[in-house]
């Protein structure tokens, strides 16, 4: 795995373009969400350090990280109306709203 989250775009029907690439977050094999912000403004992801990451989505840089879970981040997702929220949920058992 090389640890990247690619956005493609699909405007000719044969052929995929890349679009962005986000960098910084080690899943070791694991299939972590990806979110979006409502706003489009950031996507996020877990992580297998337990880790939730968020970048910006115009530049595709790490914005923030920080410690969301003991064991694999494996969910992240943004609140679709209250857009201060997220919530993650981890192998260690618990989901976690974060504000």
């Amino acid at each position: 795995m090389d640890n990247q989250i690619l956005v493609f775009g699909a405007h000719n029907r044969f052929r995929l373009n890349k679009k962005k690439v986000f960098k910084g977050h080690m899943v070791a094999g694991y299939a972590c969400q990806v979110g979006f912000s409502p706003d489009m403004s950031y996507v996020i992801s877990g992580d297998a350090d337990g880790r939730l990451n968020v970048w910006d989505w115009k530049s595709t840089k790490l914005y923030s990280r920080l410690r969301a879970h003991d064991s694999v981040c494996i969910g992240a997702i943004w609140h679709p109306h209250e857009t201060s929220k997220v919530l993650t949920c981890g192998w260690d058992g618990l989901i976690k709203l974060w504000d």
